[in-house]
């Protein structure tokens, strides 16, 4: 079993006080003792090497000995824009996609979206993802960014350097393998093999013709994932493992498996 990890607004060397609610996970939840060695990280891609040296009720002291920058993700190159579901499985989602590496999020309203992210709900998957790189040893956090509606996510130019594919069933879209085969044939030559991407997920009854019709407009292009309807959360992880295999093939790249 690895080190017990434990949040932080900044790594540094000496000795870190944990917040009221990671003392508590330390002292009440983990039982942790004094003379334990844990990791600290605070979501920036710093990781802390310390060793425990207090504990009282709603106070942790760590000291920390070493540091070092492993955000272990990709490099602000994999985006998900997702047409989030209801409930607890916005949780799943938040979960692969932290854990598969994904940079940033894109709460989409489409016309048939199921569950708006207002700001309680950004705060509820905010706190999602910290447990999320927690458990997933990832140092620098996901950014998920304000809802937005499709109209304006297809219009706006902050992605136009990336690759934008739109997850859609279409016997005239590129299929997900044929984009493997054909980047695995290029990766020789770094400029292709570093590329970005956005991938854009609908909901559970998926994008209307008119929502993909203004995207491929728009410059992307329609990835078809095969003849199985997928599931948001299915396809979510489909897309993020894609992304990596994609952003993830040169050597010296940040791996999730690091």
């Amino acid at each position: 079993m690895g080190l017990a990890r434990f949040y932080v607004e900044r790594v540094a060397l000496g000795d870190l006080e944990l917040d009221e609610a990671e003392s508590n996970h330390a002292s009440r939840v983990l039982r942790s003792q004094v003379g334990e060695d844990v990791l600290l990280f605070d979501g920036l891609g710093n990781e802390g090497f310390g060793t425990i040296r207090l504990i009282e009720r709603r106070r942790v002291l760590v000291h920390v000995a070493s540091t070092r920058f492993a955000p272990r993700d990709h490099e602000g190159r994999l985006v998900l824009a997702v047409a989030m579901p209801k409930g607890d499985r916005q949780r799943n989602v938040i979960e692969k996609i932290v854990e598969l590496g994904v940079d940033h999020l894109i709460p989409i309203e489409t016309e048939r979206s199921v569950a708006k992210v207002d700001q309680d709900a950004q705060v509820r998957l905010a706190r999602n993802m910290v447990e999320a790189c927690k458990q997933s040893r990832r140092n620098r956090f996901l950014r998920i960014q304000p809802s937005i509606s499709w109209r304006d996510f297809v219009r706006d130019s902050s992605w136009s350097s990336h690759a934008r594919c739109v997850l859609h069933p279409d016997a005239k879209g590129t299929k997900a393998e044929d984009l493997v085969f054909q980047h695995f044939e290029r990766r020789e030559n770094p400029a292709e093999g570093s590329k970005s991407y956005v991938f854009a997920i609908g909901p559970e009854g998926g994008f209307t013709e008119d929502e993909v019709r203004l995207a491929t407009d728009l410059g992307f292009r329609t990835l078809d994932l095969g003849d199985r309807i997928l599931r948001v959360e299915t396809a979510v992880a489909f897309a993020a493992v894609l992304g990596h295999l994609l952003t993830a093939t040169l050597r010296g790249d940040n791996r999730a498996t690091q």
